[in-house]
């Protein structure tokens, strides 16, 4: 089935209208986005603090007190560059 430019414009112009029905007036979408993105940013937290001591005891079982330094930078450098690619 084909859609005219008209039928296009006017199905776009309803689901803008749609969307801007169901915003809140903050411009959020769900009425619970703070509490999801709370607990998102909690689980990150969570989540990089038992990254970052997991890489300081097996850089200790790796390279003990001499080398696990070394180690853990490397480490270290391999989240920062992840992170910064991923923005």
């Amino acid at each position: 089935m084909r859609i005219t430019k008209r039928q296009l414009k006017r199905i776009i112009k309803e689901e803008k209208a749609r969307l801007v029905l169901e915003m809140n007036p903050d411009g959020t979408i769900s009425g619970d986005e703070d509490a999801e993105r709370e607990a998102l940013l909690r689980e990150v937290e969570n989540t990089i603090f038992d990254l970052i001591e997991t890489v300081h005891k097996r850089a200790e079982e790796i390279g003990g007190s001499f080398r696990s330094p070394g180690i853990r930078a490397e480490a270290f450098k391999l989240m920062a560059d992840a992170i910064h690619e991923a923005r």
